[in-house]
């Protein structure tokens, strides 16, 4: 009807429970090559039976590739994290949505990613800041955002049982009615001895499966947030993942946040370092309270931060100014974006002022970093409407140099 014909030498034929005889006559009449199982179509291999190791090496060797194109690139921490959710985790997600994948290679696509993120290169990952697991959970519970696989193909395995149940939606969910349920109630069938493998799991899942289409959820989305692990929300997640953020610099207050920076006293206790003292000050030992809140570094270009915002806050230690800022930087507000910002790079410059001192030989005053931190707030408002007709908004963008 289309006027299109079959490519003979590009079309390959697939038989079961054919003679020898009727298939070789099958193959003369149309001139196809005889092909063997597993091949993959779409990406993904057909296989009749369980889903071994070997299938999905194609989807670890396509993530390997990635990881040795990307590892020769200088990319901070939050590029790698971008490149981990929008392409590796895609691919992983392809897969998912089509099979129950196996454990082991659940494991082995958290460890290449886990590798990348902390490693840069397919690496073992040996001390990561934090481990891959705690990581694989909302912004808004402290985490990155990061979706944990298994679950992940947990809730795509609910959509595939919700199409069964809906008795529509695809060529497959039609054949599997006529051929595998027949007359049977999938809610109620027993296991056979003839089911696939993929069968069986999916039997095994009713129990998680039928609970939350119950509760009427829609979306894989909202199958993943009834399956998941969750923790409890964090305060502070809005003061460092903020629309106007700049990646690394929250990247790197987050790690703060959780105390997961390298400080000397840390790598002191890791045997690698013999000296703990501050590098911008010298006078005590260099520890992630220290850093930002203690050091007269810290203190004084803080003080000139607050003072460029106009406002007057007596000194505070680290933990009672992330409360301070959880509940005070509220809202959309001039002021509290700059703070936002201001605050970020605060702790970013802070961290690359003591690696420029430890590294090359370098160093800045405390003007020299504020002046960078300006410069940084100017430019994320670049372009941005202001409303100046605002007085508090005018004296920011004048103490602060906005255009």
């Amino acid at each position: 009807m289309s006027g299109l014909k079959l490519n003979v030498s590009k079309t390959e034929l697939f038989a079961a429970g054919i003679s020898s005889r009727n298939l070789q006559i099958i193959k003369n009449i149309s001139g196809f090559k005889e092909g063997l199982l597993p091949v993959r179509y779409l990406g993904v291999p057909l296989v009749t039976k369980k889903l071994s190791e070997h299938d999905c090496q194609p989807l670890i060797e396509r993530i390997k590739l990635k990881l040795h194109h990307w590892s020769s690139k200088f990319l901070s921490y939050a590029g790698r994290l971008e490149l981990v959710k929008t392409v590796l985790c895609s691919m992983a997600n392809y897969w998912c949505r089509q099979f129950n994948l196996p454990q082991i290679i659940l494991n082995r696509i958290n460890q290449l990613c886990s590798r990348f993120l902390w490693k840069g290169t397919d690496q073992p990952a040996a001390g990561a800041r934090v481990s891959w697991v705690k990581l694989c959970c909302p912004k808004s519970e402290g985490d990155l955002g990061l979706k944990n696989i298994k679950d992940w193909n947990t809730a795509c395995m609910v959509q595939l049982i919700r199409n069964i149940l809906a008795g529509d939606g695809s060529l497959w969910v039609a054949w599997l009615h006529c051929y595998v349920i027949k007359n049977e109630d999938f809610k109620d069938m027993a296991g056979k001895v003839s089911h696939s493998w993929s069968i069986k799991r999916l039997l095994k899942l009713r129990s998680t499966a039928l609970p939350i289409l119950n509760a009427r959820t829609k979306t894989t989305r909202d199958v993943w947030e009834a399956v998941r692990e969750k923790r409890i929300k964090v305060n502070w997640h809005k003061i460092i993942w903020f629309p106007s953020h700049i990646p690394k610099f929250s990247m790197i207050a987050w790690m703060a946040i959780l105390d997961r920076l390298p400080t000397r006293e840390r790598l002191s206790w890791m045997g690698i370092v013999n000296d703990c003292r501050c590098v911008l000050c010298n006078e005590t030992n260099e520890t992630r309270d220290h850093l930002f809140s203690e050091c007269s570094f810290a203190k004084s270009l803080w003080s000139s931060i607050l003072n460029l915002s106009q406002l007057h806050v007596p000194h505070m230690t680290w933990e009672e100014k992330i409360c301070w800022a959880s509940k005070e930087w509220k809202g959309k507000s001039l002021l509290t974006t700059i703070l936002k910002l201001a605050w970020t790079s605060f702790i970013y410059l802070i961290w690359e002022e003591i690696n420029r001192r430890i590294y090359h030989r370098g160093s800045r005053e405390v003007d020299q970093v504020l002046s960078s931190i300006k410069e940084l707030v100017r430019i994320q408002f670049r372009g941005k409407n202001i409303n100046r007709i605002d007085n508090v908004n005018c004296i920011l963008c004048y103490y602060w140099g906005i255009d």
